[in-house]
């Protein structure tokens, strides 16, 4: 046996030992130490959003709010557990019931990325552990430090040592642990060309898979009574966390006759924020993850210059602190360039403009993604044709998107497959068994 597989075989023979136990346990006792995880979180806030701030650049206000994330989804599923593992009743022939019982499979990889050190791994870890899976992960090398955090926050809570591993795994062991026959299903974030991967990886071990990949999110304004405000609003939500988020609104698409004031109105709020500390309790932009971040999106901006796209804001590099990146708006033209169908992760936002509803619609449509939508309309009737006509995996219309650990979260076309929380991310990686007992 070489070192990868020695490896891989320890990690996962230790997480199988934890399940097999932890599966057995109560959906109470199960639902006791994810909230008793909650309990941890909302205690070692402090110290887990300075970590995030050490790990990747997370400004440490944004870290905290982080924390809050990760305390409503522990709370969501340990305090509704008995109604989310009820089964489901179904009537049957000759007068019997049938019931869907969701089961847990066995041990899940979460294989992490950096943007969300705590949230991306809770929304995972959560509701497998009340389900009563093993979650190993493998987190991205940069957040080292919030992992560790994690897998010792977990066995404080009570779980056994195994159950939430930090695998600490390289490239190669991951993939080794994915053909493993220990491995029951596969989580992963990221972006698509690893997600390809790994989704062929899983495939070809006849594992199942969740993909959360990347997203370039429409925010449609058609309500002229709001437009001030929701520019605004949509500086800040692209700000947040350096614009380094998947579902962040990084295509705005504004009414044609209110898109000058909204260009104004965006760059005065956009602008006003500049890179600065993460540690600093006011900074409100952080550096992006590293310099090659910055470099990819200072190319990705200057190649759309010199395409015709009008680019407001400096990008030029910074000597200081080469992951800094200052905000950036590009203006149309921009749909027939390269960069309108790319993902920009990082604080730049593209505007343009519709005349109508119907190219609003197009325009949000016209993307190799399909994560989120949010859309202001000042009808009933445009409402409702952008929730039913925009091709996404989570439309919010005239509201910010939920927050809600209830809401599903997942996308469609590039942007993965499945879904992570609500009752829905529960099931994906249940056995859903199907009993029938003739009780005559």
């Amino acid at each position: 046996m070489n070192a990868v597989d020695a490896s891989v075989e320890h990690v996962l023979g230790a997480a199988h030992a934890a399940f097999a136990d932890w599966h057995r346990q109560s959906v109470a006792a199960r639902a006791q130490v994810l909230a008793r995880a909650a309990k941890l979180y909302e205690e070692r806030a402090d110290a887990l959003a300075e970590q995030m701030a050490l790990d990747m650049g997370k400004p440490i206000a944004q870290g905290l709010a982080e924390v809050r994330s990760c305390i409503a989804i522990l709370s969501y599923y340990a305090d509704n557990a008995a109604d989310l593992l009820a089964p489901d009743l179904i009537a049957h022939e000759d007068g019997n019931q049938a019931e869907v019982r969701l089961q847990a499979i066995g041990v899940v990889l979460g294989v992490m990325p950096w943007n969300y050190p705590h949230y991306q791994l809770i929304r995972c870890i959560a509701p497998n552990l009340l389900l009563g899976n093993a979650v190993a992960f493998k987190h991205a090398s940069i957040c080292g430090g919030s992992a560790a955090l994690v897998e010792a926050l977990f066995i404080d809570a009570g779980a056994p040592r195994g159950l939430v591993r930090d695998t600490g795994f390289t490239h190669a062991e991951v993939f080794a642990a994915i053909a493993h026959p220990l491995v029951s299903g596969v989580s992963f974030t990221g972006g698509e060309r690893a997600g390809a991967a790994i989704a062929e990886a899983a495939g070809a071990a006849l594992t199942k898979v969740v993909l959360e990949l990347g997203g370039s999110d429409p925010f449609i304004v058609f309500d002229a009574s709001r437009a001030r405000e929701l520019a605004r609003l949509a500086a800040t939500m692209r700000l947040s966390n350096a614009g380094q988020t998947c579902v962040s609104p990084k295509r705005i698409i504004v009414r044609r006759d209110l898109l000058d004031q909204f260009v104004d109105d965006f760059t005065a709020e956009f602008f006003s924020a500049l890179p600065g500390d993460p540690l600093d309790g006011e900074t409100r932009l952080g550096p992006l993850s590293n310099e090659a971040a910055a470099d990819e999106l200072r190319s990705a901006v200057r190649a759309a210059q010199q395409q015709g796209a009008e680019v407001r804001g400096s990008f030029e590099r910074d000597d200081e602190d080469p992951r800094r990146f200052a905000p950036v708006v590009l203006l149309e033209p921009l749909r027939e360039l390269p960069v309108w169908h790319e993902e920009l992760f990082g604080p730049v936002a593209m505007i343009v403009g519709a005349d109508t509803i119907d190219e609003a619609i197009e325009l949000a449509n016209d993307s190799p993604y399909g994560l989120g939508a949010t859309v202001f309309a000042d009808t009933s009737e445009a409402a409702e044709r952008c929730a039913t006509e925009i091709v996404a995996g989570m439309v919010s219309i005239n509201r910010l998107k939920g927050g809600s650990p209830a809401l599903p979260f997942g996308g469609v076309k590039r942007s993965g497959f499945g879904r992570e929380l609500g009752a829905q991310g529960l099931r994906e990686f249940s056995n859903q068994k199907v009993v029938v007992i003739d009780r005559g």
